[in-house]
């Protein structure tokens, strides 16, 4: 099953579901027990 939320930036073929919000990341982690993965950077 894709992922709901693509990565904004590149096609990961809906492996892992992408927010952009911190806050939203952190409140579906705590509802589902799972962990964060932070990935950041700049556009270049």
């Amino acid at each position: 099953m894709p992922a709901k939320n693509p990565h904004p930036y590149f096609d990961d073929r809906g492996a892992v579901n992408w927010y952009t919000r911190f806050a939203e990341a952190v409140a579906v982690a705590t509802q589902s027990g799972k962990y964060i993965f932070v990935e950041f950077g700049r556009f270049a």
